[in-house]
């Protein structure tokens, strides 16, 4: 199986679309068996101070409940107990230290490790421990975000979700006082059922969880932080608040820290190079022929009107789908706003979706579509993710920047010019929700200028060359920020490629860094179409 992010991989595994590849560059050599996550296990350990690890899931890994403050400034108040999974380092290989993945925005990095921790560590990183922890309010860290009363509560929000930001067949001013009033309702249920924990589950928090992590595992090893998306402002606001503590930072798609804690990482740049993501689907389409691409034309330009006509039909006649409801244009859209962050796996499914959508007739794929944890409100698994996406984001933004419907209409216009495929159902949404929220994190955090430092480890930042969501410009403006670092640009599109990983071992093993300028090449292209230079 291909080595994709973690973001993709665990996500792609609830979906049931990821396709298995050969490995051609490196050889993977009988890695520690990814395990099914047991979301009661963490019930039966006793959070602690200290951390005591127990062995689990078949003696393979190893397992803690740590407890931490809530609040940092209140010494004997309320506590947090944060999950942990640990997969130790092979005792054949040279004890490295302690690697810290982390995903973020819902992602249990607790089930990331279980999952997929074998196929990090195995055969480049044998001698890190792999370690995830459940950040606040997430999988199986204590409290939960909880919104909803129960499962029954939360499907029914869902089921009164509004048309999708942007969708034409309703005035914009409607669509928009919809949506936030919609999004009203959500931030009223958390903070009815989480108000009382709900400020202290920003990122300034988690970073300050991740230096109790540190402290509680002591001096031996060095420590390496290897953040993905949303995940990097974690690995960012920790060089900010404590530049001289780790000996390795990695921040893989890169969030624009200062935008985070300002706007909400939301601005039309975060999604610059959303639309050249989705422009490979219907280059790729075209070259792969009718046998592996189901939407193809002979030219990107006739795929690209095939699918723009689709939209118009779908605003006029929804697809039936028994059992569900209906096929529209606004699942349309946030299945791309998905695809287009793992193109390799995604596009053909893709492609299908929209064939079997212009038939008519709903199939496999918009069936497997509906039913799979989609925008606008995803599934919450085992840690009320989209709330928490939700939460987060608005937490981290500042909450003056945008104070209503009207305030936003001209954003929104912004966003679609710049990306009409994905803004409603991504940065769109985001803003909204933040708008809507009007719960503040108990400290509200300035990221203007916090990130100018130079840290005592050199920060590895990675960008692709068309990453939907967080563009490579993130990667070069946050190393202009942290004095002591090196962009590595991958000619890639969405958010996975092997290559990136060969790179990140040689930096964590040897402290080699890829040269100034350098670029590696995505490994496994959609429709196995080579990309060209993106």
């Amino acid at each position: 199986m291909k080595l994709l992010s973690p973001l993709v991989l665990v996500t792609a595994l609830v979906v049931d679309h990821v396709v298995a590849a050969p490995q051609t560059t490196w050889k993977r050599q009988n890695p520690t068996p990814g395990q099914t996550p047991d979301v009661n296990y963490f019930s039966t350990l006793t959070a602690s101070p200290n951390l005591k690890w127990v062995s689990c899931y078949n003696d393979l890994y190893q397992c803690a409940q740590l407890e931490v403050l809530l609040n940092y400034d209140k010494p004997t108040g309320s506590k947090v107990q944060l999950a942990l999974v640990k997969l130790p380092a092979k005792k054949t290989a040279k004890y490295e230290g302690s690697l810290f993945l982390q995903v973020g925005l819902g992602t249990s990095a607790t089930n990331l490790v279980l999952i997929a921790g074998g196929l990090f560590q195995t055969p480049t990183l044998e001698g890190w421990d792999i370690i995830g922890w459940d950040v606040r309010g997430v999988g199986s860290t204590r409290p939960l975000l909880t919104c909803f009363p129960d499962e029954a509560a939360r499907k029914a929000y869902e089921g009164s979700a509004p048309k999708v930001l942007g969708d034409p067949s309703i005035p914009l001013g409607q669509n928009i006082q919809e949506n936030f009033d919609h999004y009203k309702v959500l931030a009223k249920a958390c903070k009815s059922r989480s108000g009382d924990f709900l400020p202290y589950i920003d990122t300034p928090n988690n970073a300050r969880d991740l230096k109790t992590i540190i402290k509680a595992i002591g001096g031996k090893g060095k420590f390496a932080f290897w953040g993905y998306q949303y995940a990097t402002l974690i690995g960012e606001t920790y060089a900010g608040l404590y530049p001289n503590d780790l000996d390795y930072l990695i921040l893989d798609g890169v969030v624009q820290g200062e935008n985070a804690y300002g706007f909400g990482d939301t601005r039309p740049s975060s999604i610059q190079d959303a639309e050249k993501a989705f422009n490979v689907f219907f280059t790729s389409c075209a070259k792969a022929g009718n046998a592996t691409c189901p939407f193809h034309e002979a030219t990107p330009e006739l795929i690209k009107a095939r699918y723009q006509k689709l939209e118009q039909a779908l605003i006029a006649k929804p697809v039936p789908v028994p059992g569900i409801g209906e096929f529209n244009y606004g699942f349309l859209h946030g299945i791309i706003s998905f695809a287009v962050t793992d193109p390799n796996d995604l596009y053909p499914f893709l492609a299908g979706v929209m064939a079997e959508a212009e038939s008519g007739t709903a199939g496999p794929n918009i069936y497997g579509a509906l039913g799979a944890p989609l925008d606008p409100l995803p599934s919450a698994g085992t840690g009320g993710s989209f709330e928490y996406q939700v939460a987060i984001q608005a937490l981290d933004a500042d909450p003056y920047k945008i104070n209503g419907p009207k305030d936003f209409e001209p954003f929104l216009k912004s966003v679609l010019r710049k990306s009409p495929a994905v803004a409603g159902v991504s940065v769109g949404s985001i803003q909204l929700r933040n708008a809507a929220w009007k719960v503040p994190a108990a400290v509200n955090f300035n990221g203007d200028g916090f990130f100018d430092v130079r840290t005592r480890a050199t920060v590895l930042l990675v960008g692709n060359t068309a990453d939907p969501y967080t563009p490579l410009q993130n990667a070069k403006s946050m190393s202009r920020k942290f004095r002591n670092s090196r962009v590595l640009t991958v000619n890639a599109v969405g958010y996975s490629s092997d290559c990136r990983v060969k790179v990140v071992a040689s930096y964590l093993n040897d402290g080699v860094l890829p040269a100034r300028d350098a670029v590696c090449q995505q490994d496994d292209p959609p429709f196995g179409v080579p990309l060209g230079n993106l």
